[in-house]
């Protein structure tokens, strides 16, 4: 083999690992967000907002790789499934971490006054939308996509859970108006985590396609 492709093969995984590193640390963002707001900690939600940048750098370091090997390699086949698959994750996994910090910014702004009721659903969500997220990036790094399938099952959970939060906070602004602002807040939470495991599916449809050339609507 060539230098040339060796550097090529190497460049391609290291595309896997920079994908890796990335939702590491976007899994990072969505459990401490959470951490934050079940403990009214603003300056572990002002971390995760710090880390925002971050995870904007890393996702353009993917990006712009993505595209010199697509400019100058011209892969066909599979590899081509490969770099546009990493990059549409890329996009996905940026678009969590804006959420993860969006979370964030709700402690960040609350003045410690967000908590209008125990959150029993919201760390559940985040605990598998963390979850998800890590298996759909060993799903990539082996390129398993019946792995990767299964992740997604874990989204009718997430969807559950969502409902009842959603249900919760209405009833509790229903009966108490006064805290209108904060149930808000919270049911933008609630969204903003089942948006999350809509995220991660679209991650593991994508992995199935990189491995299997076949488009799957898996959520």
């Amino acid at each position: 083999m060539s230098l040339y492709r060796e550097r090529y093969h190497r460049d391609l995984t290291e595309l896997k690992n920079l994908t890796k590193e990335l939702a590491d640390l976007v899994g990072a963002a969505i459990e401490k967000s959470v951490i934050a707001l079940t403990d009214a900690n603003v300056e572990l939600a002002r971390e995760v907002i710090k880390k925002d940048q971050d995870m904007d750098d890393l996702s353009l370091r993917i990006e712009n790789l993505c595209m010199e090997l697509l400019a100058l390699q011209q892969p066909m086949a599979r590899d081509l499934r490969r770099i546009i698959g990493i990059l549409k994750i890329g996009i996905d996994l940026e678009r969590i971490g804006d959420l993860a910090v969006d979370v964030a910014r709700v402690t960040a702004q609350s003045q410690n006054k967000i908590l209008i009721t125990k959150l029993e659903y919201i760390p559940r969500m985040a605990e598998i939308s963390k979850r998800m997220l890590t298996e759909s990036m060993e799903a990539l790094l082996n390129n398993d996509a019946d792995m990767a399938r299964q992740v997604t099952k874990w989204d009718y959970e997430i969807d559950g859970l969502y409902v009842r939060a959603r249900d919760k906070l209405l009833n509790i602004i229903i009966e108490r108006p006064e805290v209108i602002k904060e149930g808000t807040s919270l049911l933008m939470v609630n969204r903003h985590l089942e948006r999350t495991g809509d995220h991660i599916c679209n991650i593991c449809e994508t992995i199935v396609y990189m491995v299997e050339a076949k488009r799957e609507h898996l959520n």
